[in-house]
């Protein structure tokens, strides 16, 4: 999994926890996130199974230096330990940068830790990854419970490479942060080998690795630290994949866990983890005849004294058959991906964010420099049209009009791109009052009064209400709609009509703005609230293609509505719907 990304210069890892069931891993994996990530900066998502848990976090916030200004990031996963999850476990094991094998040190365990072992040796083989030289640290767990080994004999019985081991006592926070900071330094000096990084600054990798190391012992709790379980755990997306035990052969052959007090420690934790989680639901490993498709089912773990399962043999080749193995990998990959999706989605919202800033940004300074050589061009060729600079000819008159229209064109062109992206990123801040629409419309009218009389328009304008809006944003809108209409009139008609109309529907007032222009083509209706999309029969007529695009944007904004009904000769008319309470849309910087 472990990338370098070098548009964002960034090195992501991945640091796998490994181990037995109830052995200890979520809990130090939480121990973990609960010392980094004090605020809950970055979530847990659990993928769950009914005693067991995959968890993962995302990117870790902390600092663990730059090497070439290139920044190493670490995201933790752990795997359900049980014997029957070795599809599960071999999906997340995949791509592993750096393992922390945790072993259960109580001494009823032995065949458990060393069947977990073999079993991580396999799987990295099966992931293409050298387990003899793969970033490992042994985290040897409850060490503060009765019946244990002594490290000594554990090393002895454990170690099956030459790494560093760790006592700890992960419900006290005894050791787990030491052994993931060993693994998180041994990964950052194979990063930085592996990428040839450091020789700019004249590092060696055993010196940034240190570093790195020393930066994450740094988050070491005080000793009156709460222990993890009265940490609360961070709220995240929680993806339950819901397996039950049922017909686990391990355990029918007479193997079942001990149920004393190191199987009790961390199950309530794992069943609080579960708490009120959706519950997502995956093929049975059942072999029952009733059940022949493999439909999830609801199933009882087998009950201590029933007998249920008693006197069955162990299979001779594997847990699950060739089809379990392929539904279980599906369903576990799916929600693996999901889940990895869910952790990168922070990181593409905020720079999704930070370019739509930095757009909305250029397009105000862009706009501000092009508006003022066009002040100048408009000022010239007013002063030539009106003959202060000399006579003109009539073709250098039609001439100097043609370029005062386009310099017309261009201004609006500017103030609509920016008006529109910056609807895009901030949205639009209303403030609402009482509005006299007819007062409203004798303002517009008067503003477009030259272009209204040069098409021969007649205006009606009927009796409309005061209304709860915002007087900008009302404006912008009954601007664009009117000027839209007069701009495509039907040059055929012998007069062109624009009415202006509203209706009290009670909790709502709807305005219609509608001409005999020369219409929008039904194929074109839906398109017109895009962005530089115009009627397909418009191409005679300037016009940005943004005007109705931030109509729209900001008739949404108030909590209303608009829809056109056209038809091609015969005229347009919007019809536009307004709360008499104005409610807000929450608007999202991501448009």
């Amino acid at each position: 999994m472990g990338f370098i990304n070098l548009a964002e210069k960034t090195i992501n890892a991945k640091l796998v926890y490994y181990g037995v069931g109830l052995g200890g891993k979520t809990t130090s994996l939480k121990v973990v996130h609960n010392l980094l990530c004090p605020k809950d900066e970055v979530k847990l998502v659990s993928i769950n199974t009914e005693q067991d848990a995959t968890l993962l976090f995302d990117f870790l916030p902390i600092d663990l230096g730059t090497v070439d200004g290139f920044k190493i990031r670490i995201q933790g996963f752990t795997v359900p330990g049980q014997p029957k999850y070795v599809v599960m476990r071999r999906y997340v094991l995949s791509g592993a940068d750096a393992v922390v094998l945790v072993v259960d040190s109580q001494e009823d365990r032995i065949e458990d830790n060393l069947r977990a072992i073999e079993d991580l040796k396999e799987n990295l083989d099966l992931n293409g990854l050298d387990w003899t030289r793969i970033p490992l640290v042994i985290q040897f767990n409850k060490m503060d419970l009765p019946g244990t080994l002594s490290v000594e004999e554990m090393i002895e019985k454990y170690r099956f490479r030459d790494v560093e081991t760790f006592p700890s006592i992960a419900t006290e926070q005894q050791g787990v942060l030491e052994a993931f900071a060993q693994a998180s330094a041994q990964l950052v000096e194979d990063k930085v080998r592996q990428y040839g990084l450091g020789k700019k600054e004249g590092e060696a990798p055993e010196a940034i690795a240190l570093k790195a190391r020393e930066r994450i012992l740094a988050y070491a709790p005080a000793a009156e630290e709460p222990k993890v379980d009265e940490a609360p755990l961070g709220a995240g997306v929680l993806l339950d994949l819901q397996v039950s035990d049922q017909d686990n052969p391990l355990e029918a052959a007479g193997e079942r866990r001990p149920q004393g007090e190191a199987a009790q420690e961390e199950v309530p934790e794992e069943e609080t983890l579960q708490e009120d989680t959706p519950q997502i639901a995956v093929p049975q490993e059942t072999d029952s005849e009733e059940n022949p498709g493999k439909e999830p089912v609801e199933a009882e773990p087998p009950q201590e004294g029933t007998g249920q399962g008693e006197g069955l043999e162990k299979p001779e080749s594997g847990i699950l058959g060739d089809e379990e193995h392929t539904l279980l990998g599906q369903a576990v990959q799916s929600n693996l991906e999901l889940a990895e999706l869910y952790s990168d989605l922070s990181e593409y919202k905020a720079l999704v964010e930070r370019k739509n800033r930095e757009l909305v940004e250029v397009n105000q300074l862009i706009s501000h420099d092009l508006k003022k050589p066009l002040t100048v061009f408009k000022t010239v060729i007013s002063l030539l049209l009106g003959g202060h600079l000399g006579e003109l000819q009539p073709t250098q008159a039609e001439a100097l009009k043609n370029a005062s229209e386009s310099v017309e064109y261009m201004q609006e062109l500017i103030d609509d791109i920016v008006e529109s992206s910056r609807l895009d990123y901030d949205g639009m801040h209303f403030e609402f009052e009482e509005v006299d629409l007819m007062v409203l419309m004798g303002t517009i009218l008067r503003r477009l009064r030259f272009l209204i009389e040069d098409q021969g328009i007649q205006v009606r304008v009927e009796a409309l209400p005061v209304i709860k809006a915002d007087m900008k944003a009302l404006l912008k809108i009954f601007m664009n709609l009117i000027g839209n209409s007069a701009s495509y009139m039907d040059p055929n008609k012998e007069r062109g009509i624009l009415r202006i109309y509203g209706k009290d529907l009670g909790d709502r007032i709807e305005i219609s703005v509608e001409d005999n222009g020369i219409g929008i083509p039904e194929d074109s209706q839906e398109k017109i609230w895009e962005k530089f999309s115009r009627g397909s029969n418009t191409s005679g007529t300037s016009g940005t293609g943004l005007g109705l695009y931030i109509v729209r944007q900001l008739i949404l904004g108030h909590g209303g509505d608009v829809h056109v009904e056209s038809e091609v000769g015969k005229g347009t008319t919007f019809v536009l719907s307004f709360p008499k309470e104005p409610v807000p849309i929450a608007h999202s910087p991501i448009a």
